[in-house]
């Protein structure tokens, strides 16, 4: 599995898990503008998760 795919899934379960546990409504066009900041910022993610493993 590409990370892409494992941020899109990790992604679209946060959202499910939020409508379900606290009610929120999310529209399609919001899941579709957070996947895509999501995507965006990957490489910064992934940055600023390794850089904790090391301190």
């Amino acid at each position: 599995m590409k990370v892409q795919d494992f941020s899109y899934q990790v992604c679209m379960r946060t959202m499910e898990l939020l409508e379900t546990t606290q009610h929120y409504k999310i529209s399609e066009a919001h899941r579709k503008e957070v996947h895509a900041a999501i995507h965006s910022e990957l490489d910064a993610l992934i940055q600023k998760s390794m850089s904790r493993k090391k301190g």
